[in-house]
C-alpha cells in the first residue's frame, strides 16, 4: 500500500507540465512569431533571389577593368553576349586608380565561347539611358578554352549619354538641330507624310530583294559578317590612331572636289574620248600582248645569260668606281676635242671624194693583177732574167732584197761605214716606161724657169 500511495501522485505533478506546454505552442503569441519568423525569412529569400540563384547555380566567372563604373548594379545587371543573356554582374569593386574591377558570372560554356581576347561594352537599353546591360564582344581566337585573364581598359567602353553629346556642341548646332526639328515637323505635316505612306505602300515588295542582299552580306560562312566588322573596327582604330589625319585626309578630299568640279568640262571631254581612247588602247594591248609572247619565247634562251650578270655586276661596280674620276676627267678632254671633231667634218667630207675616186679601175687594179704578181710567184724578166726560182713568191723575194740592202748599208768597222749609199725609191726608179719621170719633171722645171732658180723668168 505504501509502494502504491509513493508512485500516485507523480502522474498528477507531470499533467499539468505537458497541457502548459500544449497550450503555449497552440497559442497566439507562438503562431504570431512563426509567422514573423517565416515571413522574415521568405522575404529575404525573395529580396535576395538574384544573388542566391547567381552564386548557387554553376557557371564561369570573368573579370573586367572597366575605365570607370557605370551604373553597375550587383546581381541586377545583366550580361549579353549578340543580344542573348548569358549571366549577370555578381561584383563591383572601385580600385584606387579609379577604374572599377567588375567580376560577371556566366552561364556554364560561355567563357569558351568568347575567344582569347575578348572586349566589353556597357551599353543602355534605350537610347535616352537609364538602364544597362554589360555585352561580352568576342574576339581573338577562338580555341574552345576557358577565357580566364581579366579584360583590360583598353578592350573596354562605356557608353555616351544624349546629355553629354549635347554639352559638348556648339551653341550653333543645337539652334541648327532645333531648326531641323522643326523642318522635319514641317515637312511631315506636309507632303512628307503622304511620301512616308508611299514608303510604307512599297516597302513590302521590296524587302525580299532586301532579304537577299542581307543573306549576300552575311556570307557564306558563319563567320564572314563577323569578320568584316572586326576588318571596319580596325580600319576605324587605324583612322583615328593620329588625331588630325582624318581632318587632313577629308580636307584634302574637299580640295579635290572643287578642283574636279572647278574642271568639270575637261572630265566631261575626257569621258567623251574614252571609248575612242579604249579602242585604241585595246589593240594597243593586243599589239603588246604578241610582243610580249616574242619577248618571253626570246627570254628563255637568254635566262642563263642573266643569271650570270649578277656576278659580272659585283665585279665590275669597282672598276666603275675607279673608273669614275677618269670619266669626270674625260669631259675636259671631250671638250678640247670637240673643234678636232669639227674639223675632221670637212676632211672626212673630202676622204670620202678620194675613196670615191679609188671605185672601180683602182680597186679593180689593186685587186687583179697588183695582187697577183705580189702574190705570185716571181721570175726575172729583161735584164733580171734567169732571176728567181720561179716558186718563190714575189713578196718574199722583196723583203729578202730589203733585208740584204738594209746589211750591206751597216756594215761598218773602225775607219767607217764600208758602204757610203743610202738606198731609197725615187722617179726614176720605175721601169719600163718610156719617158724617165724624174727627167721629164727637170725638164718642165727648166721650161718653167730658164734662168734658173730664184731669177722669176717668165
Amino acid at each position: 500500500m505504501s509502494v502504491d500511495a509513493q508512485d500516485r501522485p507523480a502522474p498528477a505533478a507531470d499533467k499539468p507540465r505537458r497541457s502548459g506546454l500544449k497550450r503555449w505552442s497552440r497559442s497566439p503569441f507562438t503562431i504570431g512569431v512563426v509567422a514573423i519568423l517565416v515571413t522574415a525569412l521568405v522575404g529575404y529569400v525573395m529580396f535576395q533571389k538574384d544573388m542566391l540563384l547567381t552564386n548557387l547555380l554553376p557557371g564561369d566567372e570573368v573579370k573586367i577593368n572597366f575605365a570607370q563604373d557605370y551604373r553597375l548594379r550587383e546581381y541586377v545587371t545583366p550580361v549579353k553576349v549578340g543580344g542573348v543573356k548569358v549571366g549577370k554582374v555578381s561584383d563591383v569593386e572601385r580600385l584606387d586608380n579609379g577604374t572599377a574591377m567588375v567580376t560577371v558570372k556566366l552561364d556554364g560554356g560561355t567563357a569558351e565561347k568568347i575567344g582569347s581576347e575578348p572586349g566589353a561594352a556597357i551599353r543602355p537599353t534605350i537610347l535616352l539611358g537609364g538602364n544597362y546591360y554589360l555585352e561580352l564582344i568576342p574576339g581573338g581566337q577562338h580555341d574552345d578554352r576557358e577565357f580566364s585573364d581579366v579584360i583590360p581598359p583598353e578592350r573596354t567602353s562605356v557608353p555616351v549619354e544624349l546629355d553629354q553629346v549635347a554639352s559638348v556642341l556648339q551653341p550653333d548646332a543645337i539652334t541648327g538641330a532645333r531648326s531641323a526639328s522643326r523642318q522635319l515637323d514641317a515637312t511631315l505635316a506636309g507632303d512628307g507624310r503622304s511620301a512616308i505612306q508611299d514608303i510604307a505602300r512599297t516597302a513590302p515588295a521590296a524587302l525580299t530583294p532586301s532579304a537577299e542582299v542581307l543573306r549576300g552580306v552575311s556570307g557564306t560562312r558563319p563567320d564572314d559578317l563577323t569578320k568584316v566588322v572586326a576588318g571596319l573596327d580596325s580600319t576605324s582604330r587605324t583612322l583615328s590612331a593620329k588625331d588630325g589625319e582624318l581632318d587632313s585626309i577629308v580636307a584634302n578630299l574637299a580640295s579635290t572636289s572643287r578642283v574636279v568640279g572647278a574642271r568639270s568640262q575637261d572630265t566631261s571631254d575626257l569621258l567623251a574620248d574614252l571609248p575612242e581612247t579604249l579602242d585604241t588602247a585595246d589593240a594597243g594591248l593586243r599589239r603588246l600582248d604578241t610582243t610580249l609572247g616574242k619577248l618571253r619565247d626570246a627570254a628563255g634562251p637568254t635566262e642563263p645569260i642573266v643569271e650570270n650578270l649578277d656576278p659580272l655586276i659585283d665585279h665590275a661596280t669597282p672598276v666603275l668606281a675607279r673608273a669614275l674620276p677618269v670619266v669626270r676627267d674625260l669631259r675636259g678632254v671631250l671638250a678640247d676635242t670637240r673643234p678636232i671633231v669639227d674639223d675632221l667634218v670637212p676632211a672626212s667630207q673630202t676622204g670620202t671624194a678620194v675613196l670615191d675616186d679609188l671605185k672601180g679601175p683602182v680597186l679593180d687594179r689593186l685587186n687583179g693583177p697588183v695582187r697577183d704578181t705580189v702574190m705570185g710567184p716571181y721570175t726575172g724578166q729583161g735584164t733580171y732574167a734567169g732571176t728567181g726560182d720561179g716558186e718563190t713568191p714575189f713578196y718574199e723575194e722583196l723583203g729578202y732584197m730589203v733585208t740584204n740592202v738594209d746589211r750591206a748599208s751597216k756594215l761598218t768597222d773602225a775607219n767607217g761605214a764600208n758602204v757610203g749609199f743610202q738606198p731609197g725609191f725615187g722617179a726614176g726608179s720605175v721601169e719600163g716606161v718610156p719617158i724617165n719621170i724624174e727627167s721629164l719633171w727637170k725638164n718642165l722645171a727648166k721650161l718653167e724657169n730658164p734662168d734658173g732658180p730664184g731669177t722669176g723668168g717668165n
